[in-house]
C-alpha cells in the first residue's frame, strides 16, 4: 500500500495540509524500511558467520553510496550517511540474532 502525498508542496494551502503530506511521506518511508527489513531478514539464509553478517566492506560501500545519492538530490551527505549507518547497525544486530537462533535450532 502506498502512502505517498496527494499534493505537491506548492499546492498546499495551509500548515496543516503540509503536515498531512509530510506525514504521508513519513508513513511511506517507514513502509519501505519495513520492506527493506524483510530482505535483510532473508539474506541471513546466505550468511554463516558473524563476519559475513557484519560485512564491513559492504557496510562502508552502502553508507557511502547512500550519502552520494543524498548529495545528488541536494541533501546533506553526512546526515544521510549517519541515518544509514544507524539503520545498518540495527539490521546487523537483528541479523546476528537470527543467525544465533538458527545455530541453536
Amino acid at each position: 500500500m502506498s502512502y505517498l502525498p496527494t499534493k505537491s508542496p506548492c499546492d498546499c494551502c495551509s500548515k496543516e495540509e503540509i503536515r498531512q503530506q509530510i506525514d504521508a511521506i513519513d508513513k511511506e518511508i517507514i513502509s519501505l524500511f519495513a520492506l527493506r527489513f524483510k530482505y535483510v531478514s532473508e539474506i541471513v539464509k546466505y550468511k554463516n558467520d558473524v563476519e559475513s553478517v557484519v560485512a564491513q566492506d559492504r557496510k562502508t560501500e552502502v553508507i557511502d553510496l547512500r550519502g552520494k545519492w543524498a548529495e545528488e538530490l541536494g541533501l546533506d551527505k553526512a546526515t544521510f550517511e549517519r541515518i544509514f549507518e544507524c539503520l545498518i547497525n540495527h539490521n546487523i544486530n537483528k541479523e546476528l540474532e537470527i543467525l544465533q537462533k538458527r545455530k541453536v535450532s
